[in-house]
């Protein structure tokens, strides 16, 4: 009895199932400025480490601070296989890339790589988007 209480106090307490990936993220610092402006250009390319439906690890090699927002696009083919919508003229070889605002929560310096680890949560997702996420995470952990 005291193993199966011990158990349930150690269970996952994660919101969202979590993904082990490489998917390449691309993203910049984002400020209101940037809402109204044409273009922003995505400075930075990572690799990701993990995603769920509230957020992504990955791998950088600039470090960030606590509290920055990032627009973020990350390449995950088939997610959008998931998105419900009334029409679709064609089937593309290759998704679009999900494009969110996220709050960067976790910093890690990497030992010996001169790398960083970042924790984002996501600020701004679509909801279709947030729901496409998460049946693609069901559908590739099973």
């Amino acid at each position: 009895m005291a193993e199966e209480k011990y158990n349930s106090q150690n269970s996952e307490r994660r919101a969202y199932a979590r993904l082990e990936a490489k998917d390449i993220v691309n993203c910049s610092k984002f400020s209101a400025k940037e809402l109204f402006s044409a273009g922003i250009s995505l400075d930075l390319r990572a690799v990701t480490k993990n995603i769920s439906g509230g957020g992504v690890l990955f791998e950088s090699d600039e470090k960030m601070e606590v509290g920055d927002l990032l627009k973020i696009e990350i390449s995950l083919n088939g997610w959008d296989k998931f998105k419900q919508e009334f029409y679709r003229p064609d089937n593309m070889t290759v998704s679009p890339p999900l494009v969110v605002l996220g709050t960067v929560v976790r910093v890690e310096s990497i030992p010996d790589e001169n790398k960083f680890d970042i924790g984002v949560c996501f600020a701004a997702i679509d909801s279709g988007h947030k729901f496409s996420l998460i049946k693609y995470i069901g559908q590739k952990k099973d």
